[in-house]
């Protein structure tokens, strides 16, 4: 008869391993067949998508649009004279479309979205003049730098176009309110702590920097040729008190007009589109026809400028957009309505409202 051993203490390790193992594969088994009933597991909930960086320049103009048009009802509840109540219509009356024209605030679509691209107000509304002013300054000076910047051209050319009218309208509410001007805020420092570069907008024609594409510049050397060879025919038919004032503007253009086909790098070839003379409109007997005139030239500047605009690279957009805000002004000068798109005339560079 062989005596009885005892298991081991390796012998007695097995069992529970085995009985874990056996549980486990149960416990597999049973997960399995629940699934088959129709029990899954919960899957996580959508997540909002990461604005781009056209996506944020969108969002942040219209977020500022909206701060306008919310500020001006404000300023305006406060009780304001005639004149600064017609800046404040159209402040109102330009961001609204300024938002439609974007997109409207974003939506992602989600059950409970966080627009954190397109808030709905970028800071809290002025309710005077003088708020009012500050938050038309700083937001064009935003729209400016974001119109240099963003990849998107079409983009780029609809924010300068905005940024420019809340530049006029700026210049607008400071006169009818006997309110300084005040310089934009400094951009808001980054998440290091350090503040965005800028290096400034660019006087109209001030720099020969080559563009990418060439087309813009030229078309905005033809488009001041024209102005200033139209101006020195306005100034020889003209009465004393806007003759001065035709050969100033005549010259300014002259002085455009060669910078910008420096930079188009047409200067002395046959691709130059400038022309010696240009045809005049008829009916400069009519005063009307003749007044008039300075504002067209003035606005076709401003046109061929927003689509230079388009036409340049992001960082390389400055000029362009300085000399579409110059243009603007000019255009004003000689009794031209405010618009909503400066530059834009496909959509309805007419007065609103």
């Amino acid at each position: 008869m062989s005596a009885h051993r005892p298991p081991t203490s390796r012998h007695r390790g097995l069992a529970p391993a085995a009985r874990v193992l056996r549980g486990a594969t149960v416990l597999l088994l049973g997960t399995l067949a629940l699934g088959g009933c129709g029990l899954r597991l919960e899957t996580p909930p959508p997540v909002e998508p990461s604005p781009d960086a056209v996506e944020q320049v969108r969002g942040r103009t219209v977020a500022d649009a909206l701060t306008l048009v919310d500020a001006a009802s404000a300023t305006a509840a406060q009780g304001v004279e005639e004149p600064v109540r017609a800046v404040l219509d159209d402040v109102t009356a330009f961001s609204t479309r300024h938002v439609e024209e974007l997109g409207g605030v974003y939506d992602s679509g989600l059950p409970d979205p966080s627009p954190s691209a397109s808030p709905a107000a970028s800071e809290a509304p002025a309710a005077d003049a003088a708020g009012l002013l500050a938050l038309l300054v700083d937001g064009a000076d935003r729209a400016v730098i974001d119109a240099d910047e963003v990849p998107d051209p079409q983009l780029a050319r609809l924010v300068a176009s905005v940024a420019v009218a809340r530049d006029g309208l700026a210049d607008r509410l400071a006169a009818a309110a006997g309110v300084p001007r005040p310089e934009p805020a400094p951009p808001a420092a980054t998440d290091d702590g350090s503040a965005p570069q800028d290096t400034g907008a660019v006087d109209d024609g001030a720099t020969d920097a080559a563009a990418p594409d060439p087309a813009g510049p030229a078309a905005l050397a033809l488009a001041h040729d024209e102005a200033a060879w139209t101006f020195t025919v306005l100034a020889a038919r003209g009465a004393d008190d806007v003759r001065a004032a035709m050969l100033a503007a005549a010259a300014r253009h002259r002085a455009a007009s060669d910078t910008w086909a420096r930079t188009a790098g047409v200067v002395g070839r046959p691709s130059d589109p400038r022309r010696a003379a240009y045809a005049l409109p008829a009916g400069l007997d009519d005063p009307a026809v003749v007044q008039g005139l300075p504002r067209s030239l003035e606005q076709a500047v401003a046109d061929a400028s927003a689509t230079a605009v388009a036409g340049a690279d992001a960082g390389g957009r400055r000029e362009a957009v300085e000399s579409l805000r110059t243009a603007t002004s000019a255009a004003a000068a000689w009794g031209a309505a405010p618009v909503p798109f400066p530059g834009m005339p496909e959509l309805a560079t007419v007065p609103v409202g």
